[in-house]
């Protein structure tokens, strides 16, 4: 595993996060700015940066890339779901919003090893 499903999958979420921008700023309503904004840094941004980290980085194992992955991804998709359910008064909201933050904590927690445990080839 390379940085490349990384780069691939922010580009994805990016697509979505940009989209409901763009539809926000269409109808004028910006009450979901939250959701589309937390989808665009945590899922668009971060997982960009760490595509281009991993890519400079072959010599990090790749089970390593595959924990940051996972968690990452998960935190990325449930944390924008748990904010809309939040805003929209849903009563799920609260159970989903949580462990996506602590998700996206733990992925970045992850990414931090990978950048601290050795020092650039």
């Amino acid at each position: 595993m390379n940085g490349t499903l990384f780069l691939r999958t922010s580009i994805v979420l990016l697509i979505v996060g940009i989209a409901m921008g763009m539809h926000m700023g269409m109808t004028q309503n910006f009450t979901f700015a939250p959701v589309h904004a937390h989808l665009n840094l945590a899922g668009g941004v971060l997982m960009f940066l760490a595509g281009l980290f991993y890519n400079s980085r072959p010599d990090i194992p790749s089970r390593w890339l595959a924990a940051h992955y996972v968690l990452h991804l998960l935190g990325s998709v449930l944390l924008p779901i748990g904010i809309y359910g939040s805003i929209s008064g849903k009563p799920w909201a609260g159970p989903v919003v949580g462990p996506g933050a602590l998700l996206v904590l733990a992925a970045l927690l992850v990414f931090a090893a990978n950048l601290f445990r050795r020092p650039p080839p």
